[in-house]
């Protein structure tokens, strides 16, 4: 990515964590007046956008600087990164593609309830870890 890009990018990203971290928080809170269903019926747009910049930022670091050759840490690191941001692409995309195609009427099932709390968990710690990485890799070249 751009070195002009990084910040912009992981400070959106970054923020985009901590809204999404704070409706999935509070949205008890307001659910009488505005129900959270239609909040994440945006969010999931903008999970989508940032998930797929996510992708494309950790697999470059790992292409780039995850080799065996590199330090332990620094290769665990870009290793778990890309694993978990795989991860969360691929239950993101199957839960919304399945709620995106649900008839009038129709409900998701129990399993994707609970899948979609683990997205809630996995979609802040990924897209703030990436959108920190990006902001601080800023002017480093």
């Amino acid at each position: 990515m751009p070195d002009t890009l990084r910040k912009p990018v992981g400070g959106a990203l970054f923020a985009y964590a901590v809204i999404y971290t704070a409706q999935v928080v509070f949205n008890t809170f307001y659910s009488g007046a505005l129900a959270p269903g239609d909040v994440y019926r945006v969010l999931n747009y903008l999970t989508a956008v940032g998930i797929l910049v996510s992708v494309v930022v950790v697999w470059t670091r790992k292409t780039r600087g995850g080799s065996a050759d590199a330090p332990a840490g620094r290769y665990l690191a870009v290793q778990a990164g890309f694993y978990c941001t795989l991860a969360l692409a691929i239950l993101f995309f199957t839960l919304w593609f399945r709620l995106l195609n649900l008839a009038d009427g129709e409900s998701v099932g129990q399993a994707d309830n609970v899948a979609w709390y683990l997205v809630s968990v996995l979609n802040p710690l990924v897209l703030g870890t990436v959108g920190a990485g990006l902001w601080n890799s800023a002017g480093k070249g």
